[in-house]
């Protein structure tokens, strides 16, 4: 018996699904599995009861972040695969990808190395500015002393200040009523001339 099994979903593909169902399909004689579009493709062949047991089977079991949303299943009539053969196929696939993987790592790390190399210098430039810092604090502190002596000064300072505002704000207050009434005279006048009154 043959069939052709269509697992569609989000994500049927990139999640191991072809090697999780290789893994169940041992007692099968004939099996292929393939990403065609956005579904996976299974083609099956053995005995009815095998056929039905691997059916039900893929109808219940899935890779963890597999998104499955429907599986069509629907008779076939052409040639699948010897499961051997299909075994070798795939893990000639899968060790092209590991090999590309691998290759992106090494370059990753490469990579990695030449931004810890980076960072060793960036720390050095860090151990040169914390002993600049260190520096300016002590100049901050001597210069906090000499602060809290001059803010002695200006204490000593406000009260006198705050006399002198006081009596400043009482002739402002008298010099602001006298100009702010001249001006309400001149707008006024202006208003008349306009013929706005």
């Amino acid at each position: 018996m043959k069939a052709k099994i269509t697992i569609k979903g989000k994500r049927v593909q990139d999640v191991g699904y072809r090697l999780h169902l290789l893994s169940k399909a041992y007692t099968l004689t004939g099996f292929e599995a393939a990403n065609i579009g956005e579904d996976l493709i299974i083609l099956i062949e053995g005995s009815v009861e095998k056929v039905d047991k691997f059916i039900q089977t893929v109808k219940t079991e899935k890779p963890p972040s597999a998104e499955v949303s429907n599986i069509i299943v629907e008779p076939y009539d052409k040639e699948v695969m010897n499961l051997t053969e299909y075994r070798e196929q795939l893990s000639l696939e899968q060790l092209a990808k590991i090999a590309v993987v691998g290759v992106e790592m090494r370059d990753d790390i490469k990579e990695m190395k030449t931004d810890i190399k980076e960072m060793k210098a960036d720390i050095k430039e860090m151990k040169t500015d914390i002993k600049e810092i260190k520096t300016d604090i002590k100049e901050v502190k001597t210069d906090i002393k000499e602060v809290k002596t001059d803010v002695k000064a200006i204490l000593t300072k406000q009260d006198e200040t705050i006399l002198e505002i006081r009596a400043l704000r009482s002739d402002l207050k008298d010099y602001m009523d006298r100009r702010f009434e001249k001006l309400e005279r001149e707008v006024a006048l202006i208003k008349e001339k306009l013929g706005l009154l």
